[in-house]
């Protein structure tokens, strides 16, 4: 007898049931497959004969079906036969190909079946290499880098995705939008800090679309949450603060500090500037193309009170910002303003050393406390460095506002010279943006108040 093999074959004309078998457990088991009225069957027999004798049966019905088409007109019946034989090529049952055709015409409309499918594979090209995450955060930041992208944005965007990195270790294509959602809020940080990380990772899936690591189509950040930052508004500082953040600010941080309140140049701007930028006997400083965020040189006067400030700490040349992480300074600052306050609060109140340990206690548990419930403590913006017994004590906190020192000096500037556009070169934006943003914040009085801020007055 005849060796059977699998998958075995019922014939009947051009109708095809096959028989497969299925090892289980030291018993065989018989499926049969074919197609009847567009549908997939797959009944299951325990033995070869049971399933054989169906599969006779069911050929014979439906080549029957067959004969009964193929009587149709000479012309109906070579559309047939020519369907079936493309349909064969592939591999396709004509029932089967005739109810998705129809399921796709649905949902397309007059849209062609082929120029869909023709998009389709345009936009999911099927040879896509898997790419671990940080092997195209490393390939995109090497290529910014040799675009000419400044250094400041470059180490922004690094540090924001190598965080994004470690928290996705696989596939590029395999990172879904739910997840990085879901990421984003358990990181704990500030409304601005999570839209800041949003846009670094739409940056890469911007990129690596481009190198066609992923679909052109491929959306995930689209449902990604944008959190709501109640920081938009323009914040700046009084005068009285502007005095009070001087007093206490170190000496190597003063460069930097006028250079933002009184002449608006931007922080990665500073840390970019040299002395030889400044011209003091010009009674201009000049911000190179290379070095400005809009990559278009601009000059901007030495206001006197700045120029006091500035001769104070004039070097031949090098930098004039000292520091590569000026974040931390600033917080440093803080804490030192804040110290200041608490110590003046606690003289006015005659608070014993007792009681302020016992503030600083209360502080302590009430932050254990947070972190049992929270499992982190809230985003580094809710208490201000140094002002942890504050609200416990009642002394008023002092709290860094975001970009305040050029918020601040494009609104006194407008204030002062009452002329938009001149600002507006000289902070390096558009008339538009300081109509919008600054053209009502503070009254002259106050720009005058703030621009005779000096050495001798702090």
């Amino acid at each position: 007898m005849k060796k059977i093999t699998f998958p075995f074959e019922v014939k009947r004309g051009s109708v095809s049931v096959k028989i497969y078998r299925t090892p289980s457990n030291g018993c065989d088991s018989y499926t049969l497959a074919y197609y009847q009225d567009g549908v997939r069957k797959r009944p299951t027999f325990p033995s070869f004969q049971a399933a054989n004798d169906e599969a006779e049966v069911v050929a014979t019905r439906l080549g029957n079906a067959d004969a009964d088409i193929l009587t149709l007109t000479s012309a109906d019946r070579a559309t047939y036969l020519r369907a079936r034989q493309l349909l064969d090529a592939v591999g396709a049952h004509i029932e089967n190909t005739a109810a998705q055709f129809v399921q796709a015409k649905q949902l397309l409309g007059e849209v062609p079946l082929l120029q869909a499918a023709e998009y389709y594979v345009k936009c999911h090209p099927s040879r896509i290499a898997p790419r671990p995450v940080m092997e195209v955060v490393d390939e995109m930041l090497k290529l910014k880098q040799s675009d000419g992208l400044n250094d400041g944005y470059l180490r922004h965007l690094r540090y924001d995705l190598e965080k994004f990195a470690t928290a996705f270790h696989g596939n590029i294509g395999t990172v879904m939008g739910p997840e990085i959602d879901k990421w984003l809020r358990g990181l704990g940080v500030s409304p601005r800090t999570r839209n800041n990380l949003r846009n670094s990772v739409q940056t890469l899936f911007a990129f690596a679309k481009s190198q066609k690591y992923l679909p052109k189509d491929h959306d995930e950040i689209d449902g990604v949450t944008q959190a709501k930052d109640g920081a938009g508004e323009i914040e700046i500082f009084t005068p009285k603060e502007m005095a009070e953040i001087l007093a206490h600010a170190d000496e190597r941080v003063i460069p930097f500090l006028t250079l933002g309140a009184f002449a608006g140049i931007r922080h990665a701007e500073i840390q970019r500037l040299d002395w030889n930028d400044i011209h003091f006997d010009a009674g201009i400083i000049e911000i190179r193309a290379a070095k400005a965020k809009t990559a278009s040189r601009r000059t901007l006067p030495i206001l006197d009170n700045l120029r006091a400030w500035l001769l104070r700490h004039r070097q031949e040349a090098g930098p004039v910002c000292v520091y590569l992480n000026m974040a931390s300074e600033i917080k440093s600052l803080v804490r030192g303003i804040n110290g200041a306050r608490r110590a003046v609060w606690a003289k006015a109140k005659g608070a014993s050393g007792e009681q302020l340990k016992q503030a600083e206690k209360q502080a302590r548990q009430a932050l254990a406390k947070a972190k049992a419930e929270h499992g982190k403590p809230k985003h580094r913006g809710d208490v201000p460095s140094g002002a942890e017994t504050a609200k416990i004590e009642g002394w008023p906190a002092f709290a860094w506002k975001h970009n305040a020192l050029r918020h601040s000096f494009i609104s006194y500037r407008v204030a002062e010279t009452q002329d938009v556009a001149k600002v507006s070169l000289e902070a390096g934006n558009s008339p538009q943006m300081i109509f919008k943003h600054y053209r009502e914040l503070v009254q002259p009085k106050e720009a005058k108040a703030w621009f005779a801020i000096s050495p001798k007055e702090v």
